[in-house]
């Protein structure tokens, strides 16, 4: 049994190529594919976005808020 990982795109027609190594020999095989979407590096890790959530909770239930119209004074966007 050989265990190849790999990483594959899957394009509008859903056909699946593949490049296996040289040392593979010919013959029949049993091919199990699992598909593992890859996260966006990115991403904010989810206990990193839900521990800001907590904070922004504790900080509009101790009312330490601004107003909306002052939150963008200072940025300048394009």
């Amino acid at each position: 049994m050989h265990k190849i990982q790999t990483q594959i795109e899957i394009k509008n027609d859903h056909c699946l190529k593949i490049q296996l190594p040289e040392n593979i020999e010919i013959g029949t095989y049993q091919v199990i594919i699992m598909l593992n979407p890859q996260s966006d590096p990115d991403d904010t890790p989810d206990a990193i976005v839900i521990e800001g959530i907590k904070e922004g909770l504790k900080e509009a239930i101790a009312d330490q808020t601004i107003p909306l119209a002052q939150m963008w004074e200072g940025i300048d966007v394009q």
